[in-house]
């Protein structure tokens, strides 16, 4: 995978600089959002620069792009450029827009490191404010309900509910498939926090490779059937050990989110 497309690792975001330049972009936002939802100010460009932090907005018809960097005056060892392009809504039956590019540059000893921060939990403040800014550009009267889960991936899961069903499908083949299919319900709200390999590995389990394992256990004889009940039970197990795993990672990025927020508010509120 180019590593343009590889989530930033959170040890390279977890320094006081680096918390406080995602901090004063947060607030920019806020404050950015309030004065188009106001009506006070709905000029097309902003820059600000304070505490050695500069960050640049831009609003166009159907583009909002959204940059920053720091300086040597912040306190961040590994200084930092951030980019972010965000396609606008620009039709009612949208809930909203969608990041089309997120990336981070960074400075480590003189070596740029480039990643993304499309999934980043550290990022995850910034996108839930440029989600508010492109509903505030629009309007109140299109804001709809966000569905979390794609229709088509819901359509995979009932398709492979009704196999489960099937009287060839019990035992522990039953059982584990049925263990699969919540471990796979469980992840789906949250799969855009995995990787670009790991959605599709997912997707692809859910799409090709669970229903077609069952259907083709389905199709074989009484004889085969029981020739291979122990293969395909081996193959479920594998499969479940992988969303297992999957789930592990979502929860690390739960936690390294909570952290984040944890070292904001101490920056904020603790008294020096």
């Amino acid at each position: 995978m180019p590593p343009r497309f590889k989530t930033v690792e959170s040890t390279l975001l977890q320094d006081v600089g680096s918390n406080e330049f995602l901090t004063f972009a947060e607030q920019l936002l806020d404050e950015f959002i309030h004065r188009i939802s106001s009506g006070a100010d709905k000029q097309a460009k902003w820059k600000r620069t304070e505490k050695g932090f500069t960050i640049f907005l831009k609003i166009k018809r159907n583009i909002i792009l959204f940059s920053g960097y720091d300086s040597q005056k912040s306190r961040s060892s590994t200084p930092k450029k951030f980019y972010i392009q965000w396609e606008r809504q620009m039709k009612s039956t949208r809930e909203h827009g969608k990041c089309k590019q997120g990336l981070i540059l960074i400075n480590d000893r003189g070596r740029i490191i480039k990643r993304s921060v499309k999934r980043s939990p550290y990022f995850s403040g910034i996108f839930n404010r440029m989600k508010q800014l492109d509903q505030a550009l629009i309007g109140p009267e299109h804001v709809v309900v966000e569905s979390k889960v794609d229709a088509t991936l819901k359509e995979h899961i009932q398709v492979i509910e009704h196999l489960i069903t099937n009287p060839a499908i019990k035992g522990v083949i039953e059982s584990r498939s049925n263990r699969l299919v919540n471990l796979l319900n469980t992840m789906l709200p949250e799969l855009d926090l995995l990787d670009i390999e790991e959605r599709h590995t997912v997707k692809r389990m859910l799409s090709t490779e669970l229903p077609g394992l069952l259907e083709g256990y389905i199709s074989l004889s009484d004889s085969n059937k029981e020739r291979r009940h122990g293969d395909l039970f081996q193959a479920l197990c594998k499969m479940e050990l992988t969303l297992h795993q999957l789930l592990e990672k979502l929860e690390d990025l739960r936690l390294s989110k909570v952290d984040h927020l944890l070292k904001v508010n101490k920056m904020r509120y603790d008294k020096k």
